[in-house]
């Protein structure tokens, strides 16, 4: 984890309490044994971000349930095997068991949720929930798959009966397998990777990459893209949200976006397993792109969105680095508060070996959104969640700086 001040201050105090003073040789080797088991928690607990609440981000889950969700099970009734990876107390896991049975998931199907911190997991095992991690949740979902237990709500056992809690870290091998066995039909993994390091975040897509069964699916945040695809990968796009698909199987149709919804334009086509470009709008030529000349307009703003779609597109595609970077830096042009791409450009940056130009574009995404000029855009309508990635980068790079 790229650890914040407050965590590192936590993790600091604790460490402390432990008398860090005998040296650290000493004290990892206490926390590797038995009687130092207990110590190793409180230290992770100390750092860990367990912050969540049942259907979180629901432009996200809307398009999940649209396009991944209800064709998978239309096309096959088998059961489902679903990992909720970074789960917290159990708010995904909840989310993951209603839209599973709103949808008519086989009652066989499973929900498996990790996390590193045992005493979270001892929380999530109960799967009940205040009333505040339930307010997104519609008054008719909550009356049906929810009874009252005190003050809290437990959701019904039907559904508690499909989930499985276990402790696990990303960082370690071997990842879990399903239940039964084998790899996961889906995968959620959703505003944990912002809090890893740039290296530790590529490494964890892979993992989680190869637990997918053939044409499984990965699901990340918004504030998570991809701008290294892993070639297993491919990028199924949605008009407000993009999902990652295992490629060694038959292809999945690409979502198709809304035509008629006259503020977002299309979302460009993606390859299929063989390579030939799917059935959406042609991807623009980065050579000569033809655009407006820059303006505070509509119509600006909706050819900005266009090219940060593109540079989504292309990072499964193949599109050289400094493509994007040029297609990012044409969008803030037409857009100087598109939020979204300056977080981008800022990623891109970072991973091209420019932490000083990386560290200022976020730092200008980050006064955008403080500002309020920025605008929620497709992929990216999560702006508080956009914010907390932004700050995140910003303090990482700036400790790295000092050091």
């Amino acid at each position: 984890m790229a650890l914040s001040g407050a965590q590192r201050r936590r993790l600091d105090a604790r460490l402390d309490a432990l008398g860090h003073g005998q040296g650290a040789a000493r004290l990892v080797a206490h926390l590797r044994t038995a009687a130092g088991a207990a110590d190793l928690a409180r230290l992770v607990d100390a750092v860990a971000v367990h912050t969540s609440e049942v259907f979180r981000d629901e432009v996200q889950l809307s398009a999940f349930r649209e396009h991944v969700l209800s064709p998978r099970i239309q096309r096959s009734r088998t059961p489902l095997r679903v990992w909720s990876a970074g789960c917290a107390a159990g708010e995904e896991v909840a989310t993951l068991l209603l839209l599973m049975a709103q949808e008519g998931a086989d009652p066989a199907s499973r929900v498996l949720g990790t996390d590193i911190s045992e005493q979270v997991l001892t929380r999530a095992r109960e799967l009940s929930f205040p009333t505040d991690a339930l307010r997104r949740v519609p008054d008719a979902a909550r009356s049906r798959y929810f009874q009252p237990k005190g003050r809290r709500h437990a959701l019904v056992e039907s559904l508690r009966a499909q989930a499985e809690f276990r402790r696990h870290n990303l960082m370690e091998a071997p990842y879990p397998e399903a239940p039964g066995g084998g790899g996961f039909d889906i995968i959620f993994c959703r505003n944990v990777l912002i809090y890893f390091t740039p290296e530790a975040f590529q490494r964890t897509v892979r993992s989680l990459g190869e637990r997918l069964t053939p044409g499984g699916v990965l699901v990340l945040s918004a504030a998570e893209p991809l701008l290294q695809v892993p070639p297993e990968l491919r990028l199924l796009p949605s008009e407000h949200a993009f999902f990652y698909v295992r490629e060694d199987a038959a292809p999945v149709e690409p979502a198709r976006p809304k035509r008629d919804s006259g503020r977002f334009p299309s979302v460009t086509g993606t390859s299929g397993a063989s390579g030939a470009p799917g059935p959406t709008a042609p991807a623009p030529k980065h050579d000569a792109p033809v655009l407006p000349p820059p303006a505070a307009d509509e119509a600006a703003m909706a050819q900005a969105d266009w090219l940060f779609s593109c540079v989504l597109d292309g990072a499964s595609t193949g599109v050289p680095d400094e493509k994007s970077e040029r297609d990012l830096r044409r969008c803030l042009e037409l857009d100087p508060d598109h939020v979204a791409a300056r977080y981008l450009l800022g990623l891109l940056l970072e991973q091209c070996g420019q932490p000083g130009a990386a560290l200022e574009s976020y730092r200008r995404a980050l006064r955008a959104v403080d500002s309020g000029r920025a605008r929620p855009v497709p992929f990216f309508l999560n702006l508080p969640r956009l914010r907390v990635a932004c700050a995140r980068a910003v303090e990482r790079l700036e400790a790295e700086g000092a050091r």
